[in-house]
């Protein structure tokens, strides 16, 4: 089975694609990234470009699954407004894909992982390594949407 785990924001999407084989064996990474348009892009033609490469990378993977970081109050109205919107884009876009959606929170991502839902970036990605057995590469938002990935697994049993 192959997992789509993201994790949404309004200028930089983090996306992970997972498989996993027979039971009782590591999910294997097939990859991992970040989709980022130019911050001062406006919002139709952001939204767009967020659209038009999780929609390759739905073409290219074919998953049957994924798992969406769900999003809690920010300090910043803005920018919570902005990151919604490019969440419903990609809730649309898995929908339309027909892909199982699973929409975990940060707290069960982040206590899924590391036992603690309240873990730091630095844990998260220590954690991350161990499971998956490999080092992975400094991009932040790529390991929330690979931890969202390995949760949503979890949770589909």
């Amino acid at each position: 089975m192959k997992i789509l785990g993201i994790d949404p924001g309004s200028h930089r999407l983090g996306y992970a694609i997972l498989e996993q084989g027979k039971k009782n064996t590591r999910p294997l990474i097939l990859e991992y990234g970040v989709l980022e348009v130019k911050a001062n892009t406006p919002s139709p033609e952001n939204l767009l470009i967020l659209k038009n490469g999780l929609s390759r990378l739905i073409q290219k993977f074919e998953p049957e699954l994924a798992s969406i970081e769900k999003l809690f109050f920010h300090k910043n109205a803005k920018t919570a407004v902005n990151v919604y919107e490019a969440r419903g884009v990609v809730l649309l876009q898995l929908h339309e894909a027909g892909i199982k959606i699973l929409q975990p929170t940060v707290s069960q991502i982040k206590k899924g992982i590391t036992g603690k839902g309240t873990a730091s970036k630095k844990d998260l990605k220590s954690a991350l390594e161990f499971i998956l057995g490999e080092k992975l590469e400094n991009i932040d938002d790529s390991w929330d949407a690979i931890a969202a990935a390995f949760v949503g697994l979890s949770m589909d049993r």
